[in-house]
């Protein structure tokens, strides 16, 4: 499986970041089929067909470690724009409308 590292800065207390994050796996979960596991405080394992991800909370950044299926490489660009538009919507400072 093809390994991609991203990272997406965040000036949210820790608390709040994990907030809107667990917010967010429900959409994760109904759109894409993802199932979503928090294994700790900061550490989220999200994983669907030819997808598997860690994400770590740290206190200025998120940061995932992503593996994607041999099926889902060639949409690699498009899959890892679209995580960090939709994550660094989520952790914006300005609540959610």
């Amino acid at each position: 499986m093809p390994k991609y590292q991203l990272d997406i800065p965040h000036t949210l207390a820790p608390e709040e970041a994990k907030k809107r994050i667990t917010e967010a796996t429900g959409k994760l979960s109904t759109d894409y089929g993802a199932s979503c596991t928090w294994k700790s405080d900061n550490e989220l394992a999200v994983s669907r067909k030819g997808l598997d991800a860690r994400v770590t909370l740290e206190p200025s950044r998120v940061r995932i470690d992503l593996n994607l299926g041999f099926l889902m490489t060639p949409f690699a660009d498009v899959i890892k724009n679209g995580i960090t538009k939709k994550l660094s919507a989520i952790l914006a400072t300005a609540p959610a409308a």
